[in-house]
Formats: structure tokens, C-alpha cells, sequence
């Protein structure tokens, strides 16, 4: 889900058993007790393991458009999708709310979980295979890589072969800000507001999964690289987070059990 201004965007799997479609639809907030969907966005072609539907409002670029995730990875079955142009999924799509009409705006991703956009920067945190998860800056019509390229390894122990390349650069891919190896289940990313803590500044908090941690990043001026990573043990998968500055507190969602987390700075 996404709130935008006065409206509420959900992303969800439809179609049937023999065709899954990726799925936007919108509504608006003026009547929460009635809320109107409508679909704006369908895909044409079917997938087969639809995990996305990350959106963000498209800050950076100014232009009234929404960006959401798509994939269809199955753990160690590999496929052309996100290398070509004539699918919508392994991408980073772009969708014009002014007509609804759509393009890519990257390729190349696998599992995209988290997606952050300000007036400097997109950023998108990516789940890998084994190991190699993802802090990547978004950048206009890039590649970034999958499943050509990938600092992760096959998840079956029973094989053995070096599948992925081991360097995006070399290839012509987008590299990654920073690749955890091993995986940390890596989730969301969020811009945490000075005003959150005097000791917090300039820092970004990022949310892990198998890992059950989050970590206080800081990165450089440019993106290109993390100053510093402070890992934060919580002891829970963490889905999401949010910040709710009107009260100064941190808001996580646990995985597991449905249960809510709340950080804030002690007394």
C-alpha cells in the first residue's frame, strides 16, 4: 500500500490460476467508509511467482509518476524477463498519473522489497539469491544485472557451478552502494529525521528479515558508497517501517506473529 495526497494505491496479485497479473489499483480518502477502486494498472502478460508491488511516488524526477517493482523469481529457475524490454517484470516501472500510461524505467532487478525517493536520490533494497542482497541507486534506464550478474550463489547445495558473474561494472551493469554477503533478508529503507534523535543525523535505517536486525546507515554525499552501517539487534523479522514524526517514534512490523514494534528515543 501507498498513500499519496488524498489517495490510497494498492498493489496485488489477479488474474486466475493459469494467469497471474500484476496489479495497481487507486482510491480516494474522502470516504473511508466507502473506498471506490480503480484499476490502473493491469500487466498483459502473466507471471508465475509474483513477489512486488513496491511503490514510491517518484520524487526525484519530479514528473507525477508512481514507481513500482516487479518480479517472478523462483529460487534457482532463471529467466530472460528482466533483461528484455518487451516485459514488465525483474523491473522498476513507471507509471503516469496523469493517463495511467506506463514504461520501464530500470531493469534487471530480482525481488525488490524496499523503495525510497527524495529531490537527490531513488534507492531500493533487493533481495539476492544466497547472499547478495542489494543496496542499489536508482538511476533512469539502467540495468542493473539479474540474472547475469549477482554477488549470491545458487540456493541448491546440490549444485555446485559458479552461475552468476561476479562483477556488474565490468559488464556494463549498475554495481550495488553495498551487497551483504551472506544475505540479511533485507526489507525496507526509510530517511529517519534528525529530529528523531541529536546522536541520528543524516541516517538512514534499513530493516532485515532473516537477519532480525536493523541497521543505522549513513551514506555518502553522492550514494555511491556507505559511510558507516551500525547493526541494531531486534530479535524479530521486520517487514516494514515507518517513521511517525508527530510523535518522534520509529514503527516496525513484525512478520511472524502480526505484532508492532515502537522505537524511541529514551528520556
Amino acid at each position: 500500500t501507498l498513500i499519496y495526497e488524498n489517495l490510497l494505491f494498492v498493489s496485488y496479485i489477479g488474474g486466475n490460476e493459469n494467469c497471474e497479473t500484476m496489479n495497481i489499483a487507486s482510491a480516494s480518502l474522502e470516504n473511508l467508509s466507502n473506498l471506490n477502486f480503480n484499476v490502473i494498472f493491469i500487466s498483459k502478460e502473466c507471471g508465475t511467482y509474483i513477489q512486488a508491488g513496491k511503490m514510491v511516488i517518484n520524487k526525484k524526477d519530479k514528473d507525477n509518476t508512481l514507481l513500482f517493482s516487479t518480479t517472478n523469481q523462483t529460487p534457482d529457475v532463471l529467466t530472460d524477463r528482466p533483461q528484455k524490454n518487451d516485459s514488465i517484470f525483474g523491473k522498476i516501472m513507471s507509471i503516469n498519473l496523469d493517463n495511467n500510461s506506463f514504461s520501464i524505467y530500470t531493469k534487471g532487478h530480482r525481488n525488490i522489497q524496499g523503495l525510497y525517493s527524495d529531490n537527490n536520490v531513488i534507492i531500493a533494497t533487493e533481495h539476492g539469491p544466497r547472499g547478495g542482497d542489494e543496496i542499489n541507486n536508482i538511476i533512469k534506464n539502467n540495468n542493473y544485472g539479474w540474472p547475469i550478474v549477482s554477488y549470491g550463489e545458487l540456493y541448491s547445495e546440490n549444485r555446485t557451478e559458479n552461475v552468476y558473474i561476479k562483477n556488474h561494472e565490468k559488464y556494463g551493469f549498475e554495481e550495488p552502494i553495498y551487497a551483504f554477503v551472506p544475505s540479511i533478508g533485507i526489507s525496507e529503507i526509510i530517511n529517519l529525521p534528525n529530529s528523531f534523535s541529536k546522536k541520528f543525523t543524516d541516517n538512514f535505517i534499513l530493516t532485515s528479515l532473516y537477519g532480525r536486525n536493523i541497521f543505522r546507515i549513513k551514506f555518502d554525499s553522492d550514494f555511491k558508497k556507505i559511510i558507516f552501517s551500525e547493526k541494531i539487534y531486534i530479535g524479530k523479522r521486520i517487514r516494514d517501517i515507518k517513521y511517525i514524526e508527530s510523535l518522534s517514534i520509529i514503527v516496525l512490523a513484525y512478520e511472524e506473529k502480526g505484532e508492532i514494534g515502537i522505537i524511541k528515543e529514551a528520556n
